[in-house]
């Protein structure tokens, strides 16, 4: 007991029937009393205290989960500077807690995203009721940004909090993994449409090129005649623009992937001069400065120097073209390095840029940002398809106003690892003249321009339009040449080449494929393992003259 004859405390004591209570008790001397009196109050506390531990234990979960938890905690004060941060911030973003109390909160966010975050801020002092849900960029402690998802209330009001607390996780990875699930749906989906062209250009490529081949062969023939100058200039009207013709399907087979690779080894540096020195007046006249970066050690790698001239010649005049348009001139940096096993190429302008709803469809057959009539929407497309076959890749990185980089990514390859193209027999010899050659085709013009010139040649020529016809006159007849049509309806060339093989091998060597379809995986490899002979249609007077000739004589 006191001095002053007061006494407090607590205790705990049992209950008549077993419980122990919390008793919370008082004694006091009654003053001037001999023997001395006391007073004694007493309360049962039991429920309070339990509620006392109960919230204890709660503070204690709750500090437990805060400090746990992969998610970040921060409490910021109405004058923007951070009160709290929770522990996990040093693995989220790399700083101490204790490193970041009375710093500026704003200055951790990402220069682009501070309207948002003044938008942001404001709108909660102004609606302290509303949480607000946002996804921004936040400065790590090594320099780099991470992205967050953060949810934030306005607890000013609240004399436990006083500060608006945010609640934020780190999703970069989780953004890059959706991000490049989007790229290979992207890329999924172009070469979805490139398969679908390419299979209706494989398709439309045998009914063109066949008439087509009688159509520049007869413009041909008249050419060679002594026409009319009038008559002429028309004949020259028709082949040019059937050879137009000709070259528009070899682009859409290129496009879709469908025309075969002629690879080697190449220097890419020396692909990316040439292509510069083809443009380089143009580039003069457009007031395009061109700016090289070629990385002198460079290795060579395998892929077809003509398709990759085409895929650089494109990038290159869209550039100059853009940046004409722009602003009548511009800077075109052109850097070349290799990056492990990868070779890049970038091309770099200072153009109007591409809008970023317009960067995901840029490869996109068609698709074009350019006025109808100029352009056509397969420049890009063909790169990419280009690019597809080589095990490359190609993408952009763009925003508006801020130029384009176009960049080309392609497998370094140390060995070609292709079949050679089958040489010639030497063994076959023959007279020209006296030659009798044998034409298979299911199109008339074709056997009726086949015979003409041929036959002009001092050959002796027979036409047959289906193939087993020809086995029945193959069988009765010898000939030095067989020219043979590879898809026909009925039995089909590569059919009627392998009965010619049981009739005599030997025939095989002097048999000519004429085709004016794609070449699939399937007939490639059976004309590789063959070592068989192909010209694909059209062709002109010279081609056919050169080929049979190499044969027969």
């Amino acid at each position: 007991m006191s001095k002053k004859g007061f006494y407090r405390g607590t205790d705990k004591f049992k209950r008549k029937d077993g419980s122990v209570v919390d008793i919370e008790y008082s004694l006091s001397q009654i003053p001037a009393r001999d023997p001395i009196e006391l007073i004694a109050v007493a309360r049962d506390v039991t429920e309070r205290r339990q509620m006392e531990e109960n919230l204890r234990r709660s503070e204690e979960r709750f500090r437990h989960l805060i400090e746990n938890s992969s998610d970040v905690i921060v409490i910021i004060g109405g004058d923007g500077t951070i009160k709290y941060e929770s522990p996990s911030i040093e693995h989220v973003l790399g700083y101490k807690p204790e490193e970041l109390i009375s710093q500026d909160g704003f200055s951790f966010a990402h220069p682009d995203d501070m309207p948002t975050v003044i938008d942001i801020f404001t709108r909660l002092i102004q609606n302290p009721d509303e949480p607000v849900s946002v996804v921004l960029r936040v400065r790590h402690k090594d320099g780099s940004w991470r992205i967050a998802e953060a949810a934030a209330q306005n607890l000013l009001d609240d004399s436990s909090v006083e500060g608006i607390v945010i609640n934020f996780r780190d999703i970069t990875e989780r953004r890059q993994a959706e991000e490049e699930r989007r790229k290979l749906e992207r890329e999924a989906q172009v070469a979805s449409r490139l398969a679908t062209v390419g299979q209706m250009a494989s398709g439309i490529a045998h009914e063109i090129n066949n008439p087509l081949a009688s159509v520049i062969g007869f413009s041909q023939l008249l050419l060679k005649r002594d026409i009319p100058e009038d008559i002429r200039h028309d004949v020259e009207i028709i082949n040019n623009g059937s050879q137009r013709v000709s070259s528009i399907v070899k682009r859409l087979l290129t496009f879709a992937g469908q025309q075969r690779l002629e690879r080697g080894f190449v220097n890419i540096n020396d692909i990316l001069t040439t292509t510069l020195a083809l443009r380089a007046y143009q580039l003069e006249l457009d007031n395009i400065d061109v700016i090289t970066q070629l990385d002198p050690d460079l290795p060579w790698t395998v892929a077809d120097s003509g398709q990759l001239q085409q895929v650089f010649l494109n990038l290159v005049m869209n550039a100059e073209t853009e940046m004409r348009l722009a602003h009548s001139g511009g800077k075109l940096s052109i850097k070349t390095e290799r990056d492990g096993d990868i070779i890049r190429i970038s091309f770099k302008d200072d153009g109007p840029g591409i809008a970023s709803e317009n960067l995901e469809r840029i490869f996109e057959p068609f698709f074009s940002t350019r006025d109808t009539g100029e352009g056509t929407g397969l420049g890009l497309s063909i790169c990419h398809g280009i690019v597809a076959e080589h095990n490359g890749q190609i993408y952009a990185q763009s925003e508006l106003g801020k130029g384009t980089t176009f960049i080309v990514e392609l497998p370094l390859i140390a060995r070609p690892g292709q079949l050679e193209p089958a040489e010639p027999d030497d063994s076959i010899t023959g007279r020209a003249g006296r030659a009798r050659i044998l034409v298979v085709d299911d199109e008339p013009a074709v056997l009726q321009f086949m015979s003409k010139v041929l036959s002009e040649e001092g050959y002796e020529v027979e036409t047959v339009d289906n193939a087993n016809e020809a086995l029945a006159m193959i069988n009765s007849k010898r000939y030095s040449l067989i020219l043979l049509d590879i898809k026909m309806p009925g039995m089909s060339g590569i059919e009627l080449y392998e009965s010619i093989g049981k009739i005599a091998r030997s025939l095989t060597k002097r048999v000519l494929f004429i085709t004016g379809d794609v070449l699939g995986a399937d007939t490639e490899d059976f004309m590789k393992k063959a070592k068989a002979h192909y010209i694909p249609k059209p062709f002109d007077i010279e081609q056919l003259r050169k080929e049979i000739k190499r044969i027969i004589t």
